[in-house]
């Protein structure tokens, strides 16, 4: 074989070798260190990540070529949990490497149960030192029947509750709820419901 076919053998085969290339990939690890359960999408897949537990997934970055390639690439992530506002951020992920993201506690919540016999019609709040309660908590048209659940994110300090329940649209108050980032606390409510003394109700979840 002849040196000029000698050099366009080598150049066919370079061309190919960048071409075809190695492909880079990255490791992601997704762990809850929040106290409830997390729901939402990493990468347009559901998950569900129990406090402690972590998900991991290999990502494909793409093809590393003879001269340049992708060294990392974004990575939707999505969802909330009890005590974890719902978020969206884009996670990049580097080629060859272990990359984490930590979910944390950011708030605190009510389990409000309705332990009554009669379907409430509005649920409002108010931190303790305010002078009027916020909008209805309830989605529009929508009442809460006896034994339904509602969960109602809060920020730490403390808290009035305003509860409008029953076909004559009566009024119950409880005051001075104290929430934590990290705490959710069991509201069992009906109208004689008196807010305990000692610390508020253990974690659910």
């Amino acid at each position: 074989m002849g040196t000029k076919n000698m050099r366009v053998l080598l150049a066919i085969v370079a061309i190919a070798a960048s071409l075809t290339g190695c492909s880079q990939e990255g490791d992601l690890v997704v762990k809850n260190d929040a106290t409830t359960e997390f729901e939402g999408y990493v990468e347009d897949q559901f998950v569900m990540i129990a406090p402690g537990e972590q998900y991991s997934t290999t990502i494909y970055i793409g093809k590393n070529f003879t001269l340049v390639g992708p060294t990392d690439i974004g990575v939707p992530i999505s969802g909330s949990a009890w005590t974890k506002k719902s978020f969206s951020i884009t996670m990049w992920v580097a080629s060859g490497e272990q990359n984490t993201f930590t979910i944390d506690d950011d708030i605190g919540a009510l389990d409000f149960k309705n332990n009554y016999s009669l379907s409430i019609n509005e649920i409002s709040v108010k931190m303790c030192d305010g002078t009027s309660f916020g909008s209805n908590l309830l989605e529009i048209g929508h009442k809460l029947a006896p034994g339904d659940e509602k969960l109602i994110q809060l920020s730490p300090g403390c808290w009035d509750v305003l509860v409008n329940y029953g076909r004559e649209e009566n009024l119950d108050t409880v005051t001075a709820i104290t929430i934590d980032i990290g705490q959710v606390v069991e509201f069992p409510w009906d109208p004689d419901y008196v807010l305990s003394l000692g610390p508020p109700a253990a974690i659910k979840r």
